[in-house]
């Protein structure tokens, strides 16, 4: 059935269908070429602010750490 479908689409428009159809994969592959972009810059912002995060939560364990020390040597 598909095929004969195209077959009369091929027979209606003739050589226009296959520009038609490449044009379609053209924008399909442009689409998918913004879609992975956009997808890349989603990832480096979430990066961004995993890597924020994760040296904030460093310094938060250095202060207690330092704190720790600081109340073992009072005790002393």
């Amino acid at each position: 059935m598909p095929t004969d479908f195209e077959q009369l689409l091929k027979d209606v428009f003739g050589d226009s269908l296959d520009r038609l159809t490449q044009f379609s994969s053209e924008q399909k592959q442009r689409l998918q070429s913004r879609l992975q972009e956009m997808a890349r810059e989603a990832l480096k912002d979430e990066l961004t602010k995993l890597h924020t995060e994760v040296n904030d939560l460093r310094e938060r364990v250095a202060a207690l750490e330092k704190e720790k020390i600081d109340d073992a040597a009072e005790t002393v």
